[in-house]
């Protein structure tokens, strides 16, 4: 029984994470964050204050100021005050992305504008949001990108979906991993074993057992050397150095030493670390602004991280570690 209702916990910490970590979007008045009370889902402001009232089931992520929600099996989206915009008749729906979200009308996927009315049919088994206006889309067999027309701009010949960072998208083939720009075309020819996105100018390549990162040309800036690296975000990356990590600057060097068990990107100014089973947030100096201390935790947002403490409570917590809004347990009920 303590197993199960540990899981349970997670597992609606997950969702808070996943929820709250990515609740983005151009036009945003005021940032809003999840909560969870008796199962049901509502939203507070960065002061803790119920903005929304716990009342959904299922949510998807606030992007652009509209989020979907389930009611009666159908899916909608409600705005920032929780006010139905779009009424729930899509059979599942994603979040919006440059003014469109993706929705599925019985098997098939497609998009819609702000206004709910369908701009690309649904015709797709799959789709990925759009970024920098394309979406990467799977026909039958194969994906694709298409811009906000519909048209095919990388006719479907992947075996899996094109994220484009920069300019530019991962994709493998024989020879391994490499990039291509917005027309499809070979940019950095395959070579590598495995690769990540391109972030602040450079993207992390894996080199036999060896991580390191390369320019938008493909160059290598920074050596093959690290036993793991992340992305760059605010002028740092994560790399893992034998058994700790620690963050690098853009010339390589190291800008905060390997210390740390595992370790996030900063955003915000901030990185979640873990030391044993604990975890904290550094800032870029390396000073440790909230000691490690939760068992779970996710990025800063909007001033809020939601973090789980030792004793499975979920939290919110601003970047000087003060609690501004926690679950009631059910001994406070």
């Amino acid at each position: 029984m303590i197993m199960k209702i540990k899981s349970i916990v997670s597992i609606l910490f997950a969702a808070l994470v996943l929820l709250s970590c990515h609740n983005t979007g151009g036009g945003r008045s005021q940032e809003l964050f999840p909560i969870i009370v008796d199962n049901k889902i509502g939203y507070i402001n960065n002061e803790g204050k119920v903005v929304i009232e716990p009342q959904f089931g299922r949510v998807g992520r606030f992007a652009e100021s509209r989020a979907a929600f389930e009611k009666n099996w159908k899916w909608g989206y409600i705005n920032e005050q929780g006010e139905v915009i779009i009424e729930p008749r899509f059979d599942h729906s994603g979040f919006f992305s440059e003014g469109l979200a993706d929705v599925r009308i019985e098997q098939r996927w497609g998009f819609i504008d702000t206004l709910g009315n369908i701009v690309i049919e649904p015709r797709y088994v799959a789709v990925r949001a759009f970024s920098e206006g394309l979406a990467s889309v799977r026909t039958e067999e194969k994906w694709g990108c298409i811009n906000k027309k519909g048209e095919f701009v990388i006719e479907p010949v992947s075996e899996m979906p094109l994220h484009f960072s920069e300019g530019l998208a991962a994709f493998q083939d024989s020879a391994g991993w490499g990039y291509v720009d917005k027309i499809g075309d070979t940019v950095i020819a395959p070579q590598f074993t495995a690769v990540g996105m391109f972030s602040e100018g450079r993207a992390p390549v894996l080199v036999g057992d060896k991580w390191g990162f390369i320019d938008p040309s493909g160059r290598l800036v920074i050596a093959c050397q690290f036993d793991f690296a992340g992305t760059f975000t605010d002028s740092l990356a994560p790399v893992k150095v034998g058994e700790k990590w620690g963050f690098i600057d853009y010339t390589g060097a190291m800008a905060i030493e390997p210390q740390f068990d595992l370790a996030y990107t900063f955003i915000d100014g901030l990185a979640g670390f873990r030391m044993g089973n604990r975890w904290g947030y550094v800032d870029k100096s390396a000073k440790i602004v909230i000691p490690a201390q939760f068992a779970f935790i996710g990025h800063f947002s909007g001033g809020l991280a939601p973090v789980l403490d030792t004793l499975g409570t979920r939290l919110y917590i601003n970047r000087s570690g003060r609690i501004i809004w926690k679950a009631e347990t059910p001994a406070q009920k």
